[in-house]
C-alpha cells in the first residue's frame, strides 16, 4: 500500500510539471485575485481529474487479463512516453498568461475544470497510467485507489504551491525556462519509456 501511495505521489508530481493552460491560468489568477482564486481553480482541476480517472480506469479494465496484455500495454505505454518525450524535447512553448475577468469561485472552478478536461492529453495520460498499474504493476483494487489518492493529493498540493508562490514563480517563467523544463521532462519520459520496454527485451 505504501508503495502504491508514494508511486501515486511521484506520478502526480510529474503530471503537475507538464505546464499547460491550467498552469498559466492558475498563476495569473492567483496574482490578480489572490490565493483563494487559485484554490477554486485547483478544485475544478481535481474534479475533472477524478472524472478522467474513473473513465480511464474502466476503459483500462476492457483490456483482457493475462495473455499478451502486459506486452501490449508495455509497448503502447513506451510508445506514448517516447512520443511525449520527443515532443517535449523538440517543441517550443510560448508564455501565454490569460486575461483575468472574474473573481467568482464557481466561475474560476469551472474554468479550471474545462481547461483540464478538454485537454485530450490528460485523458490519454490517465488511460496509460490506468493500464500500467492494472496490467503491468498488477496493483490490487485497493492499491489502485490508494495510488490515485496519492496522485490527486500530489497534483492538488502542487497547484496550491503554485498558487501560493505565483508572484515569485512568474518572475522566472520565460521562453528559456519553459524550454529547459520541456527538455528535462522530455528526457524523463524517454527514460521511462525505455524502462517500460526493457523487460520485453532483456527479460524480467
Amino acid at each position: 500500500m505504501a508503495y502504491a501511495f508514494f508511486y501515486g505521489l511521484f506520478t502526480g508530481l510529474v503530471l503537475s510539471l507538464m505546464l499547460g493552460p491550467v498552469f498559466f491560468c492558475l498563476v495569473q489568477n492567483s496574482i490578480v485575485n489572490g490565493f483563494k482564486s487559485g484554490i477554486s481553480i485547483a478544485a475544478g482541476v481535481i474534479i475533472s481529474d477524478i472524472i478522467l480517472i474513473v473513465v480511464s480506469y474502466y476503459s483500462a479494465n476492457l483490456f483482457p487479463a493475462g495473455g499478451n496484455t502486459e506486452m501490449m500495454v508495455r509497448i503502447g505505454g513506451a510508445m506514448l512516453l517516447l512520443v511525449m518525450g520527443i515532443g517535449n524535447v523538440s517543441k517550443k512553448k510560448n508564455v501565454l498568461f490569460p486575461e483575468v475577468s472574474s473573481k467568482n469561485p464557481l466561475l474560476l472552478g469551472s474554468k479550471g475544470f474545462m481547461l483540464n478536461i478538454l485537454n485530450p492529453a490528460n485523458y490519454i495520460s490517465w488511460l496509460a497510467v490506468a493500464a500500467s498499474i492494472t496490467n503491468v504493476l498488477y496493483f490490487s483494487n485497493t492499491d489502485r485507489w490508494i495510488f490515485y489518492v496519492g496522485a490527486l493529493g500530489s497534483i492538488f498540493g502542487m497547484e496550491l504551491l503554485i498558487s501560493y508562490g505565483a508572484s515569485w514563480i512568474k518572475k522566472f517563467i520565460s521562453a528559456v525556462f519553459l524550454r529547459r523544463l520541456d527538455i528535462v521532462l522530455g528526457i524523463v519520459f524517454i527514460v521511462f519509456s525505455m524502462l517500460l520496454i526493457k523487460p520485453l527485451i532483456v527479460g524480467k
